[in-house]
């Protein structure tokens, strides 16, 4: 007779709803970041932090505590793997060695945001300068 084997789930009410770090993935989105795409990837990576209840380590609202960090410490790194995991080869050297993913997120921002913006303000200048024009 061959051996059965069967999976129980478990019904555990203390389980419900309780987020672990070990079970969430290491990728939140497939859009990988290029030097071109900030604008796309950093909307992305901001929905899927978002909806795994992380983003307050992003935006700076939830900062290193003072004393017990042990599952900030955890949860912070989770967020690192996932921002590492989400750009290209030629930009992870820029962030591997920051502290915090606070950090990471603001070198991304300031290195690509800003550029991303000068070009949206200089076609938004000319798209008014040629409507001005007619």
């Amino acid at each position: 007779m061959a051996d059965s084997s069967s999976s129980t789930v478990n019904t555990d009410q203390t389980d419900v709803g309780i987020s672990r770090p070990e079970n969430f993935p290491v990728q939140v989105t497939t859009i990988r970041f290029t030097k071109e795409n900030y604008l796309q990837w950093s909307a992305a990576i901001t929905m899927g932090i978002a909806g795994r209840g992380r983003i307050a380590y992003v935006n700076g609202r939830k900062v290193e505590p003072v004393a017990t960090r042990d599952t900030w410490f955890l949860e912070d790194n989770q967020l690192k793997t996932w921002i590492v995991n989400s750009v290209s080869s030629d930009i992870q050297p820029l962030i591997l060695r920051k502290k915090t993913v606070r950090d990471m997120w603001l070198i991304l921002e300031q290195m690509y945001g800003q550029k991303k913006r000068k070009i949206r303000v200089f076609v938004q200048i000319v798209t008014i300068v040629s409507f001005s024009k007619r």
